[in-house]
């Protein structure tokens, strides 16, 4: 056995050093798997869902987002924090492997590849992993200690993680320069080694052997403690957070599926056990990095929802052994309060923010459909909401018969005939329907619609509502059952190609009616719009010097993916489009979602005046919108603080001043 490979081991007698090490391996596999087990035979056992469709997108999704950090590094000095610790960690896995095929093959040299001339370079690329990581870690417990950010908590376990790294880091370099300094005549070596070496070389050859020792098994001790640590705490998301990026969602809307009642015994969720097995996965996946809470208009107006305590109860209560189950308290109304679920307006900011893909508003409807589905319990301004929407398929109970007023009262709106069928139907929806404000949208698109020349009629009477109301506050019977009626008049009347203004109905319809068999082209008004001011078939006029700031609709926006074409479209009227740092995918959410319009808040600031006050910063003289719902709540908001006079609240829709091409 070469000499330094001897040194290495001075504090364990040679014959009894792979015995040690296969012991200490045992040992922490074992302590491994009693943890984890427990969780995997959970997620083994839980409702099935298909999460292996798009191979290829998923594999560039998880390049993009988990090993590229893309998410991450949104924020630059966090985000370049964790980006340096997780790309040295992938660096050094291979010099983990070394330092364990060392101990279990002591006659191997585990410097015997400095000939190979590959090792060299890699000695250098792991040494520069080695101040990467370490640079991280110092700026971690920097944050941590000093800076203290809210979204933080300073947590005795984050800060025991991040000295088992310091360890692991600083036991490799002392390793490395403890072998140079007895061994000299070694040509090669990595920056780090070749810099310490000569100060460990001051110490002396008995005591530079130690150091060699002790760093050894510092280094493979700290590795093996942290593999132990991983399942018991938030941390296990190292092991959990590439998996769950590839099994993310690769689909827009809210990824909901539908509730067969004739075969299910319990609907929505009233157990921990009932979420399916990538909702587990989603718990286990959390870092408690604080992103969802920092982002949730929830949140922010004092509403008593904060998308990672959620996370983190749901996750406890998860991991609670069965008999600790059995006397806790339920999970509807006491691991998780009502009010906390009635808080979410579904906006999907918190999915946005979240560095490691996990849904949040699956979970919050599917306890909101255990609430109404199971236990019968919900908001009282929901009442007569489900009430109407059943019989006048509306939430605010006007006459069914009364839905295409609107569209006779001197538009001469066509409605749909199968036999002579126009090859769009414009789907105006409830609030373009009936709601005084929400009619002056539906006529502005369709003077915008026939001055284009364009082909279409709407349903009429034979129109209803989507159920999106319905279905976001739990109610998925009666959304079913709404749903089931329009994809049932769809088919019978050969829809295929659908405009709406709303994006809560193009949701429904686009995302989500396939699985009623409805399966249409759907396309947002501001889409649509911005294909005919391109073809030349609205001429807008002059540019107006108004200050215009736009807001997103969460519907459109996070959940569709649709940022551009509203712009697009108010550029053609506006010379200069303000936005605000909330805007895009960290737009704020006007408060309507969710079903909330439907309720009145009565918990902290409204969330649309939290909203108004970000979009008065650019001091607009409109504020461009591209949802009726989001008018409705911008609108109350700017009467409420009595800004009339200053700004108005436009739909893109309305914004564009069409004229017959010259």
């Amino acid at each position: 056995m070469n000499q330094h490979i001897n040194r290495a081991f001075e504090w364990v007698p040679p014959e009894l050093q792979p015995l040690v090490l296969i012991t200490l391996i045992i040992i922490s596999v074992i302590v491994f798997a009693r943890h984890a087990w427990p969780k995997l035979n959970l997620l083994l056992k839980a409702k099935a869902e298909n999460r292996l469709d798009q191979p290829l997108k998923r594999i560039l999704t998880t390049l993009r987002i988990a090993f590229a950090q893309t998410k991450l590094l949104q924020e630059p000095k966090s985000g370049w924090m964790h980006a340096l610790i997780f790309w040295g960690f992938l660096i050094l896995l291979i010099r983990a492997g070394e330092f364990f095929i060392v101990g279990l093959f002591p006659q191997i040299d585990s410097h015997f590849s400095i000939a190979v001339p590959f090792i060299i370079p890699y000695l250098w690329v792991k040494d520069g992993a080695i101040f990467m990581i370490t640079l991280g870690v110092l700026y971690a417990l920097y944050r941590r200690l000093l800076i203290k950010p809210d979204r933080l908590t300073l947590s005795g376990e984050g800060l025991l993680i991040l000295g088992l790294i310091l360890i692991i880091m600083v036991s490799d370099v002392l390793f490395d320069s403890a072998f140079l300094a007895l061994h000299p005549d070694i040509k090669g070596s990595g920056p780090l080694s070749a810099l310490f070496s000569p100060g460990v070389g001051l110490l002396g050859e008995g005591l530079i052997g130690q150091l060699h020792s002790l760093a050894y098994w510092a280094h493979v001790s700290a590795i093996l403690f942290f593999l132990t640590l991983l399942p018991r705490s938030k941390h296990f998301h190292i092991l959990t957070a590439i998996p769950n990026v590839f099994l993310s969602r690769l689909t827009a809307g809210n990824g909901l599926s539908r509730i067969d009642f004739e075969d299910e015994d319990s609907f929505g969720i009233t157990d921990i056990k009932n979420f399916s097995w990538k909702q587990m996965l989603d718990l286990h996946t959390c870092t408690q990095c604080g992103r969802c809470d920092r982002v949730c208009p929830a949140l922010a107006t004092g509403k008593p929802l904060a998308p990672q305590q959620l996370t983190v109860d749901l996750r406890n209560h998860l991991n609670q052994e069965p008999s600790s189950l059995e006397v806790s308290p339920p999970l509807l109304g006491g691991i998780i309060q009502d009010d906390t679920l009635w808080a979410c307006t579904t906006c999907g900011a918190c999915e946005s923010a979240c560095p490691v893909m996990i849904d949040y508003v699956d979970k919050v409807i599917d306890l909101r459909r255990g609430l109404v589905l199971t236990e019968d319990r919900y908001p009282k301004g929901f009442e007569s909401a489900f009430k109407s929407l059943e019989t006048q398929s509306n939430p605010w109970g006007f006459p069914k018969n009364s839905r295409s007023n609107w569209a006779t009262e001197g538009l001469n709106v066509p409605i749909w005939d199968k036999s002579q069928p126009t090859e769009y139907l414009y789907f105006v929806g409830c609030n373009g329907s009936y709601d005084t404000r929400g009619k002056k949208i539906s006529e502005a698109v369709v003077k915008a619609l026939k001055q284009a020349g364009v082909s279409f009629s709407i349903l009429g009477n034979d129109e209803g509502c989507t159920g999106d109301p319905a279905r976001r506050a739990g109610n998925e019977y009666l959304f079913d059952m709404l749903a089931c009626k329009n994809a049932e008049t769809f088919q019978q009347k050969g829809v295929q190609k659908v405009i709406t203004h709303c994006p809560h109905c193009l949701n429904s319809l686009k995302n989500e009616y396939p699985e009623f068999g409805a399966h249409l082209e759907v396309i947002h008004h501001s889409e649509f719009l911005q294909t005919l001011i391109a073809d030349g078939k609205i001429s807008t006029g002059e540019k107006t010097d108004q200050n215009v700031v736009m807001h997103d609709s969460c519907y459109l926006g996070r959940h569709n993916g649709v940022y551009d074409a509203p712009r697009n479209v108010l550029s053609a009227n506006v010379e200069t489009i303000q936005e605000v740092a909330q805007s895009r995918d960290k737009g704020t959410c006007c408060g309507a979602g969710g079903a909330q319009f439907l309720l009145e808040e009565d918990t902290g600031t409204r969330m649309s005046h939290h909203r108004l006050d970000e979009l008065m910063v650019t001091q607009p003289d409109t504020i461009a919108v591209s949802c009726p719902y989001c008018v409705l709540m911008l609108e109350d908001a700017v009467k409420a603080k009595g800004l009339q006079d200053k700004v108005n609240v436009r739909d893109i829709g309305e914004m564009i001043k069409p004229e017959k091409p010259s």
